[in-house]
């Protein structure tokens, strides 16, 4: 827990979007917890996308990721993700893994 303060906005890594139960094919995007303003929603993320970008620990509201770059299972590659593009961390059945 000591570190929480320190990583809360440097902490970036590559995150696979996976379910631990069966349930939709993917989830959409959440808005910035932080503001609420509003989530994009196009190229939202299906089952076994690739996302990259920044943990954002916000209070009383938990981890999530601020996306930067999506990468779909069919993509060769990975592309700009929508601005303001968030993803938490659990979420149902959806939760991500750190690759």
């Amino acid at each position: 827990k000591h570190n929480k303060t320190v990583h809360r906005h440097t902490m970036s890594g590559i995150y696979e979007l996976k379910k631990d139960s069966p349930g939709c094919t993917g989830m959409f995007w959440r808005a910035d917890p932080r503001d609420s303003k509003g989530a994009p929603s196009d190229n939202w993320p299906r089952d076994g996308a690739e996302l990259k970008g920044t943990v954002v620990d916000v209070p009383g509201k938990g981890k999530y990721l601020q996306v930067d770059q999506i990468k779909q299972k069919a993509d060769s590659g990975f592309k700009a993700a929508p601005a303001g593009a968030f993803m938490p961390f659990r979420y149902s059945q959806y939760f991500l893994e750190e690759k």
